[in-house]
């Protein structure tokens, strides 16, 4: 079912045992630790999961998430936009101990009275996927910032620089 509006809060463990799918968007603005790291906090998140218990009793998820981010390009200090797509299999668990004793192939998400908050969820997850470094293609960056990060343009290519050994040479040239 695709709505706008997911739930703020899941039971896991019912939505599981029926195998529910949710699908809708969450808008960038309601996370506020992923918005302080964007340019920008415009656009949405379109969230994608399918329930299920496993094979051994466990109440997993397994989907994906997809928005589209505007950082700040570490060449021209611009927004640029970037796509992230995170691939999500998660297991929900009681509590840290629980987390310890599931597979490598789930990531753990700990219930809090048997409940979850999606909107910390996927931001948490969102978070994780952004780039550590985010550019735009040199023809995406704005022409005039380029020009001052360019260390080639500061000096000019007729100045001869003295060299800083010269006294040395001379005092050597003096001494023979």
């Amino acid at each position: 079912m695709l709505n706008d509006t997911l739930p703020k809060y899941f039971d896991p463990r019912k939505h599981a045992t029926h195998e529910v799918t949710l699908e809708g968007r969450l808008s960038l603005s309601q996370f506020p630790e992923l918005s302080a790291a964007l340019a920008s906090n415009e656009g949405d998140a379109f969230v994608h999961l399918d329930f299920r218990v496993d094979e051994d009793r466990r109440y997993i998820a397994t989907g994906s998430i997809k928005a589209t981010v505007q950082v700040e390009c570490q060449r021209c200090l611009e927004a640029a936009p970037v796509e992230l797509e995170v691939d999500l299999c998660v297991c929900f668990v009681y509590d840290e101990d629980h987390a310890k004793n599931i597979p490598g192939d789930y990531d753990p998400v700990v219930m809090t009275d048997g409940e979850v908050v999606l909107a910390d969820m996927v931001e948490q997850e969102l978070i994780l996927a952004l780039p550590i470094v985010a550019y735009h293609d040199e023809s995406g960056c704005n022409p005039v910032a380029l020009k001052y990060a360019s260390s080639t343009d500061d000096a000019p290519d007729d100045e001869i620089k003295p060299n800083p050994f010269s006294i040395l040479a001379e005092l050597k040239a003096k001494k023979n």
